[in-house]
């Protein structure tokens, strides 16, 4: 797989034309970035929306810390291809090197709950969550041999689902229904 670089013209001869190399998917990764930057830019709407930060129960502390932790996480490691692409101008190194990045997010997060609170962990929670960890590491570790774009894309992608549904289950459960909207309740 080799880099495409693309092409920029100027109508104007006083300019120089400019090659601009740019990394398979950037597009993909770049916006996956954005997203990430919005999950925790959310998630810190919710920490400044509490009235009382000091009352958050475990639970909730830890939804919120581990949203941005996340989502800042997985920015990094999309915009870091960018300029490791633009030093290398080769998308294999660059697979590669996001695929050690992305090996080295499971295996950090497996690493914070080496000691799991028995408050946010359940048994059966983080016996999944150590599964899937170890499956992600696997596959980040295998793909740094393989160089796959469509292996760190998805990699990528599951990332992000771990943000995007620990803001979902910590949304819907500060709801409560149509009062938390503003709205009248049932019996109103």
């Amino acid at each position: 797989m080799v880099g495409r670089p693309v092409v920029a013209l100027s109508t104007d001869p006083n300019r120089a034309v400019h090659i601009i190399a740019t990394v398979e998917g950037q597009p993909f990764f770049t916006t996956i970035a954005g997203l990430s930057i919005s999950l925790a830019g959310f998630g810190a709407v919710i920490a400044w929306l509490r009235d009382d930060p000091s009352g958050w129960d475990p639970i909730n502390l830890w939804r919120v810390k581990t949203i941005v932790r996340h989502a800042l996480t997985i920015a990094f490691l999309c915009l870091t291809l960018v300029p490791v692409h633009t030093f290398t101008q080769d998308d294999v190194t660059t697979i590669r090197v996001g695929s050690a990045l992305a090996a080295l997010f499971a295996i950090t997060d497996v690493w914070r709950v080496r000691r799991p609170d028995p408050v946010v962990w359940d048994p059966v929670a983080l016996r999944v969550f150590l599964g899937l960890s170890g499956a992600l590491f696997l596959l980040s570790l295998l793909n740094i041999l393989w160089a796959s774009l469509g292996w760190l894309q998805a990699l990528v992608l599951f990332f992000l689902t771990s943000p995007a549904a620990i803001f979902s289950n910590f949304v819907r459960e500060m709801g409560g229904g149509s009062k938390a909207l503003g709205g009248p309740s049932p019996g109103d």
